[in-house]
């Protein structure tokens, strides 16, 4: 698979229905979680990202963050569960080196501060959202 932009990405998502956008979304967090490997060349690290994001958008906490911006709201997961939020911060953690299955990556990006940030506010509503789930 191509290295595809977050922008495309979700200009892809809006084109599914919410039911299959919601497949889409969690099929990639499960997959990251289950087989990090996959991140090696099946599923680029932008689209677990991506995947990532537009669960955690669809938490409270999201609201008013900096990053939460029209595509990323309108591609929003509605209703996020305990259950996803908690995939997507399994997924993240594979991504960013967290989790003992993590695979070694190399993300090139302009701004790591600003990278770093972003993951890191991420990971928090994610938390969050896991949080308000119990």
């Amino acid at each position: 698979m191509n290295e595809v932009s977050a922008p495309d990405l979700l200009d892809e998502l809006l084109e599914l229905s919410p039911r299959e956008r919601f497949h889409a979304v969690a099929t990639v967090v499960a997959r990251v979680w289950e087989t990090p490997t996959v991140l090696l060349g099946e599923i680029p690290p932008t689209q677990a990202i991506t995947a990532v994001a537009v669960i955690a958008a669809g938490l409270p906490g999201a609201y008013g963050k900096s990053w939460l911006d029209h595509r990323l709201a309108r591609a929003a997961l509605p209703g996020v569960s305990g259950e996803l939020a908690g995939r997507a911060l399994c997924a993240l953690d594979v991504i960013v080196g967290r989790d003992r299955e993590s695979v070694p990556l190399e993300l090139h990006v302009s701004d790591g501060d600003a990278a770093q940030a972003l993951l890191d506010d991420l990971r928090d509503v994610l938390m969050d959202g896991i949080r308000r789930a119990w």
